[in-house]
């Protein structure tokens, strides 16, 4: 592939007007999105979520979605007064492995992107382990600390203490609360991966009404 060859791209046809979104590059990356073979758009950003406004305020906005290491997901076409459109991959490029991961493995999908949220929940807490029993099996050295002066410390007026309610939480409670840090992230994961499978199934639809919308 030539060096300006486009590194992934999603095409479609909405209302009569061919969309087509070009991504160059991977890490900085320019994104171009033409309608009927006219650049209407571009931008330049490294970051995981872009926005390509159009020139034309009638042909709204593409969003796209990219994942870990700047791995191509998703554009989204969205126009006003309409529901928001995602542009066909093209066959065999990463977004479209992607789709057809999503797509044909619903259920593992959302378990693999819950093993990523356990990971990125335990995978700290190991790693501050870890440093944590290496900075006390270093020997320390005897460095001599300074003689400080005594300094003298300020009389401050004594407060009122306001009479707090003894409030006992339940041991359940409690643990859960003690719990809560670590748990969240992983429903978190659980959530968004299966809206992701929802979603993908809407997507699945609408290009169908589309692209038979287009045929007609």
């Amino acid at each position: 592939m030539a060096a300006h060859d486009p590194s992934q791209v999603w095409d479609l046809r909405v209302d009569g007007r061919a969309h087509r979104v070009e991504v160059h590059g991977s890490l900085s990356r320019r994104i171009s999105w033409l309608v009927d073979g006219a650049e209407v758009g571009a931008t330049k950003s490294s970051d995981d979520r872009v926005t390509v406004t159009a020139e034309e305020p009638d042909l709204g906005k593409v969003r796209l979605r990219f994942g870990g290491g700047g791995r191509p997901r998703r554009a989204t076409l969205v126009r006003p007064g309409h529901e928001d459109l995602d542009l066909v991959p093209a066959p065999g490029s990463p977004a479209a492995a992607h789709e057809e991961r999503v797509r044909a493995h619903p259920t593992r999908y959302a378990l693999l992107q819950t093993v990523v949220g356990v990971v990125t929940v335990v995978g700290p807490i190991l790693v501050t382990v870890l440093l944590a029993r290496l900075a006390l099996s270093l020997p320390l050295p005897d460095v001599p600390l300074p003689d400080l002066p005594d300094l003298p410390s300020p009389d401050l007026p004594s407060l009122p203490r306001p009479d707090l309610p003894d409030v006992s939480l339940p041991g359940w409670l409690r643990a859960v609360l003690d719990k809560a840090g670590y748990v969240w992230p992983v429903l978190l994961a659980v959530v968004l991966a299966r809206g992701e499978v929802r979603r993908r199934r809407r997507q699945d639809e609408l290009r169908r009404q589309h692209q038979g919308d287009e045929q007609d």
